[in-house]
């Protein structure tokens, strides 16, 4: 995959013409003139090896390795497809090309292609995730012991509010709110804040997000029940609980992945040790220093 190296010749424009002379060089072609400047390959070659050589050269190094490491544990097409397929429903993707699309611009990967997506970022990806958990063991009393020791953290609230100035207000919205008025439509009416034009609504949110006594009341209500006018900084809440998140079962995967991170190999690790592994002989002394081994 052409990875920084794309995004970065721009900047070496300037320095890569400064670098030319006017007159070709032991017969070389030229291969861009401007004005009376002539840039061989040769001179452009040179500056980008100088400029992203050493970065280039490992990269090139790792990718080998990489590979032959996916060779060695027979990571083949069936398990990058089925990764593929997770990574699109995890992002509401249905269409390739839409991915596609997805991955250059908002994660400004340089692929052309979704078959080079998945050889140059998916199957590298596999093998460093398959090193890094190989020693990974999560039993249930693992997950069920983390659930009990950080319940109050985990637990999440869904709600909307109505904020106004003073409570006379705050208590007029209640009344209507009792008389059976919409929740929504009061809240566009009324609200003052930015979620106004949502209804009201929130989101989700955890213990610690909010203001101290908007959090203790969320938090204390059940699902569906609104609340008396809340006093904070920010003027009178009418808060009602959309949602709760609570139960083991809620955040299990959560819990899950959270210890598998805990307890797996660090990428960078995984990586300098399979570079420390490799056989890796540099035949030409001018690059014995670039190698990060």
């Amino acid at each position: 995959m052409k990875k920084l190296l794309l995004t970065t010749l721009g900047v070496t424009s300037i320095i890569i013409v400064a670098a030319c002379n006017n007159n070709e060089e032991n017969g070389e072609s030229t291969i861009v003139e401007v004005n009376d400047t002539s840039i061989t390959e040769t001179e452009f070659i040179g500056e980008l090896k100088d400029g992203f050589g050493e970065q280039m050269l490992n990269e090139m190094v790792q990718s080998t390795i990489l590979n032959d490491k996916a060779e060695e544990l027979d990571i083949g097409s069936e398990q990058i497809d089925e990764e593929f397929q997770s990574l699109k429903e995890n992002y509401g993707v249905e269409d390739d090309e839409q991915l596609l699309t997805m991955l250059q611009t908002q994660f400004q990967l340089p692929v052309e292609s979704i078959d080079e997506f998945k050889q140059d970022v998916l199957r590298p990806e596999l093998v460093i995730s398959e090193i890094s958990e190989a020693d990974v063991e999560i039993t249930d009393e693992d997950k069920q012991e983390y659930y009990d020791n950080n319940k109050e953290d985990l637990e999440s609230v869904s709600a909307r509010h109505i904020l106004v100035e003073d409570e006379e207000t705050a208590e007029e919205v209640k009344n209507q709110l009792d008389d059976g008025e919409d929740f929504a439509e009061l809240a566009e009416e009324y609200s003052t804040d930015g979620s106004a034009s949502e209804g009201g609504e929130l989101g989700f949110f955890t213990r610690g997000q909010m203001v101290e006594e908007f959090e203790e009341t969320a938090f204390s209500l059940e699902t569906g029940e609104i609340s008396g006018p809340v006093e904070t900084k920010h003027g009178f809440h009418i808060i009602e609980v959309l949602d709760k998140k609570e139960s083991f079962e809620e955040f299990e995967s959560d819990i899950e992945n959270t210890l598998r991170e805990e307890q797996s190999i660090p990428a960078e690790e995984v990586m300098q040790n399979l570079m420390d592994e490799a056989n890796i002989n540099v035949e030409e002394s001018t690059y014995e220093d670039w190698i990060q081994s």
